[in-house]
């Protein structure tokens, strides 16, 4: 990300004008913050994926193929391979498929931080707006299918062409299988073996219990294949909102409340704060796809927890770069084979860790991979220069940290553990940022607003030398 030039010349005034803290830093003080987590790759043992009794796989080999006839002919044999259950899945995928499988991860991401903003309010939507929300989304999720999946061979129009009639399925189903198993399970559980196979279903299905999770309230099992069938027969997505939101109200309100202890508090918060971030770094990296070789995802557990490894494979002399995933965060670049970790805990859904090292190279590749934290632009270095001794790292760990509290009060922390390029001493550098602000539901004649009513900002860089504190807070009007 490049620093804008309003928030570098603020970052300057404040440091002259005192408003950036700097204090000391004992040795023992950054052992505390730099504290790598433990990887427990080696440990963890792999567990077969189950989703109504079916198989998944729990290894994926996905390879960059410039050739879009060859790589619809694997993603074609990919998805029945799929279908059969295998343990393992290697396919091929042309920077054209990317392009459509981005859009679609895109839209996913939408979907879910549209419901979002009815879920994380202070005051309860009433039956008809939570209705209205689900249906919306629903409705989103019938989009992203129709604009994945191949039509019926007895029906529909043709498609406009090949890469559009085979889309990007495996893809959403991995997707979709990471979301259920940092849920531990909840988002699909008691879906028949044959349902899986078929990515309305698994959507209607994952909708339905966020949403209804959301309310406080069981999903009832008979609304699963009747949205489902709904969906299918909509002669438009759009439609789904007038066909279901009468039915959808009904529903909640007659619903009995979830059962104590059941866990969907917490696959609520886990879906709705780590699903959009999840689909937007996969979004960013596939649509970098013609500079990468492939990667590699791999699902194991360490006890109960679930332990990921992705391992990105970027072509020799070419770059992958992720940004703006949160304010000021700086570019975080892969070159070459690098192997992340992600380390979660479904049972609360409220932190997850991220572990970065170098990989073994695909075959004929470039050595060496490395994660960089790279402060880039003329912004930055304004910064560097005259406010922080802000220093290009190696990013060893990134942890994100969730709490919800009373009041509609929501409190997300950052913090990226990193080890300086070059010039001597101690490496260990910590960014950490937090963001906590305050909502509610501002309902007008015709629709509902999610608004923010505070929001304060803490943003830390902690050297060896020194710990660079800045604290921005900003109250809604009339408060």
């Amino acid at each position: 990300m490049r620093i804008p030039w309003p928030i570098a010349a603020g970052v300057v005034l404040l440091v002259a004008g005192g408003c950036i803290a700097r204090r000391p830093v004992a040795p023992e003080e950054l052992d505390r913050y730099w504290r790598l987590e433990a990887a427990r790759w080696d440990e963890a043992q792999s567990a077969p994926l189950q989703v109504g009794g079916r198989a998944f796989p729990t290894r994926w080999h996905i390879r960059q193929d410039p050739s879009l006839v060859r790589s619809t002919v694997s993603i074609v044999r990919a998805a029945d391979r799929l279908k059969a259950g295998a343990e393992s899945l290697s396919f091929a995928i042309s920077p054209q498929h990317a392009a459509m499988a981005a859009d679609r991860l895109a839209e996913a991401r939408k979907a879910i931080e549209n419901f979002r903003a009815v879920a994380r309010s202070d005051t309860r939507a009433t039956h008809r707006q939570w209705a209205s929300a689900t249906a919306a989304a629903l409705a989103d999720a019938e989009r992203i299918v129709r604009l994945s999946s191949a039509p019926a061979p007895d029906g529909g129009a043709e498609p406009a062409d090949e890469a559009e009639a085979f889309g990007d399925e495996p893809l959403l189903s991995l997707a979709v299988t990471y979301l259920n198993e940092r849920s531990g399970g909840l988002l699909l559980a008691g879906m028949e073996p044959a349902e899986f196979g078929r990515l309305r279903e698994a959507l209607a299905r994952m909708v339905l219990r966020l949403a209804f999770a959301s309310a406080g309230r069981q999903d009832p099992s008979d609304l699963h294949g009747a949205v489902a069938r709904a969906m299918r027969e909509a002669a438009e997505p759009d439609d789904l909102r007038g066909l279901l939101e009468e039915r959808l109200a009904a529903e909640v309100r007659d619903a009995p409340p979830a059962a104590p202890g059941a866990g969907a508090a917490a696959v609520v918060r886990a879906a709705l704060e780590w699903g959009p971030r999840l689909l937007r770094v996969m979004e960013m990296v596939v649509r970098q796809w013609d500079r990468m070789e492939g990667l590699e995802v791999e699902f194991r557990r360490a006890g109960e927890e679930p332990v990921v490894a992705v391992t990105l494979h970027v072509a020799p002399g070419r770059e992958v770069r992720i940004a703006d995933l949160f304010i000021l965060q700086p570019a975080m670049v892969f070159r070459g084979s690098s192997r992340i970790l992600v380390l979660a805990d479904p049972a609360s859904g409220d932190e997850v860790a991220v572990l970065f090292d170098a990989a073994s190279p695909a075959a004929g590749g470039a050595p060496g991979g490395a994660v960089e934290v790279r402060f880039e632009g003329i912004g930055y270095a304004l910064v560097r220069l005259l406010a922080l001794p802000l220093a290009d790292a190696d990013l060893r760990e990134l942890r994100v940290a969730v709490a919800d509290g009373a009041g509609g009060r929501r409190m997300v922390n950052v913090v990226l553990l990193m080890e300086a390029r070059g010039g001597g001493g101690d490496p260990r550098r910590v960014m950490a940022f937090q963001d906590v602000r305050e909502t509610r539901l501002a309902r007008e004649a015709f629709e509902v607003r999610s608004e923010r009513r505070r929001l304060e900002q803490v943003f830390n860089y902690v050297t060896p030398g020194g710990r660079f504190t800045f604290r921005r807070t900003k109250q809604a009007a009339g408060r």
